[in-house]
């Protein structure tokens, strides 16, 4: 986030004719990563910790009842040039867990907040989709229309590490959401319901990562 009265330098290349992307890593210690199907890095994934002073405090959000998924993590897209794209943080003031995509100078472009059902806001706050679940995806389904966007999960194998990656498709130009609002979606899911990364097990070995398969709709908003 820029200081108060500056604008950040931010990014006006990337994502900006994205079909689909994965969200992905390219090594077993690298950074989380948008490459196009075709395999060409889009942009990188920077995880920091908001320092003192900054986000909200465990006694605060103990004491408010809040989620603690995430708390005073801060996770900011960077296109090759390492200009920042956007940013998402966890989404105060809410029970349920729930993350907010901020741009380079921190306007809200959209909140993923969990519920029944599970509502996508945008920048204003007004809620202009809805996440869908489906047999293998999850869908963002605009109010009033049809699935604008796709996401779902697959495993990976990095050499010795097993970890998963999330793949998005936008169906159909959002009628309300800033593009960037969807390519914040499977950054959102992993931080919701993504499985930590672990070194391969001897089974896992023997019979190979393909048969390892992460069933999102059997996980899906079973773990809130």
């Amino acid at each position: 986030m820029a200081p108060a009265g500056v604008r950040a330098a931010e990014s006006t290349s990337a994502f900006v004719r994205t079909g689909s992307t994965n969200l992905t890593r390219q090594t077993p210690r690298g950074p989380l990563a948008f490459i196009e199907p075709g395999g060409q890095l889009q942009a990188t994934v920077l995880s920091q910790q908001l320092g003192k002073g900054q986000g909200e405090s465990l006694v605060g959000a103990l004491a408010a009842r809040d989620s603690l998924l995430q708390l005073n993590a801060r996770h900011t897209v960077l296109d090759t040039d390492d200009r920042p794209v956007f940013y998402v943080e966890r989404y105060l003031a809410a029970s349920k867990p729930g993350f907010t995509v901020f741009d380079p100078d921190g306007d809200p472009l959209a909140v993923y907040l969990s519920g029944d059902p599970f509502l996508v806001r945008d920048g204003t706050g007004a809620p202009v989709a809805q996440l869908h679940s489906r047999t293998d995806r999850l869908e963002v389904v605009e109010v009033g229309g049809g699935p604008i966007a796709q996401c779902w999960r697959s495993p990976l194998e990095l050499g010795w590490l097993v970890d998963e990656q999330w793949g998005l498709t936008v169906l159909d130009e959002p009628a309300v959401l800033e593009r960037r609002a969807l390519v914040a979606f499977p950054l959102v899911c992993r931080l919701l319901w993504g499985r930590p990364p672990h070194s391969k097990t001897s089974q896992e070995r023997t019979i190979g990562a393909a048969e390892l398969g992460l069933d999102v709709a059997s996980t899906l908003f079973s773990n809130f």
